[in-house]
């Protein structure tokens, strides 16, 4: 490997998801869900990568059975019956985004850095407008740190399809070799590894462990 070869692995630059990774996930919002539409305690029962055994759909998702979208136009169906009312995924996030901030500091702090030692940061995200409308990027500031933002919701192309990561890392000028990606789904974690990028599961369920091993990866000092 050359110097610069070396260097340039050693000031990488980042690539990460929107859901999930950079905002909490739905799962980590039960509670909140319930106070903000006035629910009884439990009953939101969406357990997903926290208790797989309990989560039928999840495990339909998993398997391959449903996508990721439908897991979640199944569970805002569901929410809908509850309160006896059209709730759409996009509500719901609007409605959550208007009760309780959405973006985990930790990823605030993430994308503070590596910007900060002159790298590039990109988004790569199956739903972004899709979920939350157009109006996200007046909704979430942090979206105006990205240097470029590939949303499956206008390209059409989803995780873990290898050409949503070409358009990502060429979004950025980079290259395969030259970035980190992050995601909380394993699949698209597979996806990016098998196109040749280092590529970083964020586990919901020890989030601090994967922006830990995030920060590893891209050598922040």
């Amino acid at each position: 490997m050359s110097q610069t070869d070396a260097l340039s692995l050693e000031c990488r630059d980042l690539i990460i998801d929107f859901g999930g990774v950079i905002t909490y996930s739905l799962f980590e919002r039960c509670r909140d869900i319930e106070q903000l539409y006035r629910l009884p305690d439990g009953s939101i029962d969406w357990t997903g990568p926290f208790d797989q055994s309990r989560d039928e759909f999840w495990q339909q998702y998993l398997s391959g059975q449903i996508s990721e979208r439908d897991y979640w136009y199944i569970r805002c169906g569901e929410l809908g019956q509850l309160l006896k009312e059209e709730i759409t995924i996009r509500r719901l996030v609007t409605d959550l985004r208007n009760f309780k901030p959405s973006v985990r500091p930790e990823a605030e702090t993430l994308i503070r850095q590596v910007r900060a030692q002159g790298r590039r940061v990109g988004l790569l995200t199956n739903e972004l407008e899709l979920f939350h409308g157009p109006e996200v990027y007046d909704a979430f500031e942090i979206l105006g740190s990205f240097d470029a933002i590939v949303d499956a919701t206008h390209t059409g192309i989803l995780k873990p399809e290898p050409q949503a990561y070409q358009l990502a890392v060429e979004s950025l000028d980079a290259s395969f070799a030259s970035v980190v990606f992050v995601d909380d789904q394993q699949k698209n974690i597979d996806g990016a590894i098998d196109c040749g990028i280092e590529a970083i599961r964020l586990d919901i369920t020890d989030p601090k462990a994967g922006f830990d091993d995030v920060r590893r990866a891209l050598n922040l000092t």
